[in-house]
């Protein structure tokens, strides 16, 4: 197995656990989605909810870090799509951690996936369901 089949295993495992899952569906439902969910008490369940969806995407982000061949993760995992909807939550939480670098690893993998997607000249019609969450199976 290759390193980018690996990692591509690795990152369905993260995305298909259950906690993983009942998170999503709380974001989904969460008017405001991840600020609101940020902007809740500490140990609030939508918090914790909004910290485990960050911190998966985070992991991702790190996995990838260093893989010479990205393509097949590219191509299949919503990369623009969650950073899109969690990125206000991100924002929300860097400012009430005072950490400006909170999910920052994330934050460049969504920079590495647009210009991948510019490079390989997607249209902006996938593009657009890429990033709006189209061929997101799950979060």
């Amino acid at each position: 197995m290759d390193d980018e089949t690996a990692v591509l295993l690795a990152i369905e495992t993260l995305r298909s656990n259950p906690e993983y899952h009942t998170a999503e569906v709380l974001r989904r439902k969460t008017v405001g989605g991840s600020a609101a969910m940020a902007a809740t008490s500490e140990g609030s369940a939508e918090r914790s909810a909004v910290l485990l969806l960050i911190g998966t995407w985070e992991s991702i982000a790190v996995l990838m870090d260093g893989l010479k061949k990205r393509d097949r993760i590219f191509e299949v995992t919503p990369i623009c799509h969650m950073y899109r909807e969690l990125k206000a939550g991100i924002e929300a939480l860097r400012a009430f951690f005072g950490t400006p670098k909170y999910a920052s690893n994330f934050e460049a993998l969504d920079e590495a996936h647009r210009a991948w997607l510019e490079r390989h000249k997607k249209n902006g019609k996938y593009v657009g369901a890429v990033c709006g969450g189209l061929y997101a199976r799950f979060g």
